[in-house]
């Protein structure tokens, strides 16, 4: 449809509206804009709040495709930190919604209204809302509803997609974790680690580039690296963790990931600082609130009881019953790529081998970080991939497509499970490795 014919129709569309009442399917809203937008295809622009806090936008396209895209946010984003998600979502035809869940990182330390738990409401309150707009706005309901996200969304994503399977189709999680207490645990182990080695990550950088299978506990650098700083790296390729059910897996960082941990650093000591005081009130080694150089000392494992459990009530279980969508940078420092690999295998050991093969399907992108280009270029294609993932689960193989054997260029990695994921570098024993001391 031409920018012509569709601007009428979405004027059209969007006094239609005009009357919806704001508190839709229980759900309270206001709204503060109500647009009519050409970018990156026309559509109805409303952005608002839900429960007066909660900082909402929804977008509805003139050319529908009759499904809905709702996307879960960034550790540090807000309803409008969508990344390329949102053009490639509204451009297929989707109605698409995000939403701020109630909390913004850097002031959450210092607002005790406000949890990082309240995300699991917002979301749920968003799918429900604009299920309801989108009743109003099509004259139908929406035939299919995806969950999206990367990093924290990721988390999110399959966090939610194992708890809502009646309300998510499906869902991608790129770059995600599985626990906030696996997750940040790792960041402060990493961080304070790195420390030991920063006067020779120079060099261990140059000698990844020249032998990117070096293994720096047996192929010595020159001048050898010190007892300590060959502990302090183990200790980052090796960090053994442990879910709520039980689930054992390495969320150290892989192989070829060190130039990521020195260009990173700055930001995972950020991520400490601005959270640590809120996830445990408790920690104030010099009585007041905790300076960098203490945030990287923190361990949650060390941490009160009560703050685990708060801390743990994010787990994923993999208790998969929808299709899921991983791709995960293979140097990734902030979330380790372990996260993807343990998901993987904690999946196969809950729900089976065969199932996990069925709805779960995971890509590596060697050489990427946090997020880039590789994986903002394919969200397209994921979205197809997910699409005929659901359609074939739904027609029991009728319709659609199981997961394809590569997205772009990138192999789907085997389900290897059940059984612990021990990732890229296997944990605890490597022979004449030098023993952890952390």
């Amino acid at each position: 449809m031409n920018r012509k014919s569709a601007l009428p129709l979405l004027a059209v569309l969007s006094l239609a509206l005009s009357a919806f009442p704001v508190n839709a399917a229980s759900v309270p809203a206001t709204w503060d804009i109500d647009q009519v937008r050409t970018t990156p295809v026309p559509h109805r622009y409303i952005h608002g709040l839900i429960r007066s806090d909660v900082k909402f936008q929804v977008l509805l396209p003139v050319s529908w495709n009759g499904r809905i895209a709702i996307f879960t946010r960034g550790f540090s984003g807000t309803e409008l930190s969508t990344g390329a998600f949102q053009a490639a979502a509204l451009t297929k035809g989707y109605a698409f919604a995000s939403c701020d869940e109630g909390w913004f990182r850097g002031t959450i330390a210092d607002n005790p209204q406000d949890d990082y738990y309240e995300s699991r409401q917002s979301l749920v309150e968003l799918t429900v809302y604009t299920k309801a707009l989108v009743q109003t706005q099509y004259g139908r309901a929406a035939s299919r509803t995806l969950l999206v996200g990367t990093s924290n969304g990721g988390h999110h994503t399959r966090w939610m997609v194992e708890a809502y399977p009646l309300m998510f189709d499906g869902g991608i999680s790129g770059f995600g974790y599985n626990s906030q207490l696996t997750q940040w645990g790792s960041v402060s182990r990493v961080v304070r680690n790195y420390d030991v080695i920063a006067p020779r990550i120079d060099d261990i950088i140059a000698e990844r580039a020249r032998n990117p299978q070096w293994n720096p506990f047996k192929e010595r650098l020159s001048p050898p690296l010190t007892k300590a700083q060959l502990t302090a790296l183990r200790n980052i390729y090796d960090i053994p963790m442990e879910l709520t059910n039980g689930f054992k897996y390495n969320d150290g960082r892989w192989f070829g990931s060190e130039a990521m941990w020195k260009s990173s650093y700055n930001a995972l000591v950020g991520y400490l600082r601005d959270s640590v005081p809120r996830w445990d009130e408790t920690y104030r080694p010099s009585g007041v609130r905790p300076t960098d150089a203490e945030v990287k000392l923190w361990n949650p494992l060390n941490s009160p009881a009560y703050v685990q459990i708060d801390l743990r009530r994010e787990d994923c279980f993999g208790h998969l019953a929808r299709p899921l969508i991983i791709m995960h940078g293979g140097a990734d420092p902030i979330v380790s790529t372990g996260e993807a690999e343990g998901y993987k295998n904690l999946v196969a050991k809950t729900i089976g081998r065969r199932e996990a093969e069925n709805l779960l399907a995971v890509y590596y992108i060697p050489g990427m970080g946090h997020g880039g280009t590789q994986f903002d270029s394919l969200i397209p294609e994921q979205i197809d991939a997910l699409e005929a993932m659901i359609d074939y689960q739904q027609s029991n193989g009728s319709r659609g497509a199981p997961a394809p054997a590569f997205i772009g260029i990138y192999p789907r990695e085997p389900v290897t499970g059940p059984g612990n994921s021990l990732g890229f570098y296997d944990l605890p024993h490597h022979g004449d490795d030098d023993d952890h001391d952390d």
